[in-house]
């Protein structure tokens, strides 16, 4: 019966998109990437620990213009920009991994600039307009000595915030520099 209105709808507003509508609600089963990712972190006197992320093309529609096609995200996520973090031990931080997109478009030859370290990940607040993100996301400046050096802000109103952690991060046993 929906696909029925979203037919008749898009029949009488002469859109073009009368397609695009209809083949939103057709589904399509996810396909999975045959290769998996193990990303390791090693943080100084702490141990390493270990995160597989597996991928799967799946087809993203809606009923809009910008049109449907098929995306790659994690197993699990509901889209492809979500991501998956790595605790950072003794503090509210995340170390942020890259999407499966972006794994993958890289082909494996990711740079440390590719990552990233937020707070406070799940704070969200209700406006008027929509959410609102309260997070912090750092930025990958440098490293020295295997020091890595991470920093928000530094323009306009909004102050310079660095953030520093020693540790090692692995790709498939390949060190990420």
């Amino acid at each position: 019966m929906n696909l029925f209105r979203v037919l008749i709808v898009s029949l009488l507003t002469a859109s073009c998109s009368a397609v695009v509508c209809i083949d939103s609600y057709i589904e399509r089963e996810p396909v999975p990437v045959k290769d998996e990712w193990v990303f390791t972190v090693t943080f100084l006197d702490k141990g390493s620990q270990k995160y597989t992320l597996k991928c799967e093309k799946y087809y993203d529609s809606m009923c809009a213009a910008r049109g449907n096609s098929w995306r790659v995200r994690e197993v699990g996520k509901s889209t492809s920009n979500r991501r998956s973090y790595f605790d950072i031990e003794g503090t509210e931080l995340k170390l942020e991994l890259p999407t499966c997109s972006e794994i993958i478009k890289s082909k494996e030859k990711l740079s440390m600039s590719d990552i990233s370290i937020v707070w406070n990940i799940d704070g969200i607040e209700q406006t008027e307009y929509g959410s609102k993100w309260l997070g912090k996301r750092y930025r990958y400046v440098s490293t020295d000595d295997g020091m890595h050096s991470f920093k928000r802000g530094g323009y306009k109103e909004a102050p310079l915030e660095i953030v520093k952690f020693a540790f090692s991060l692995d790709l498939n046993d390949a060190p990420i520099n």
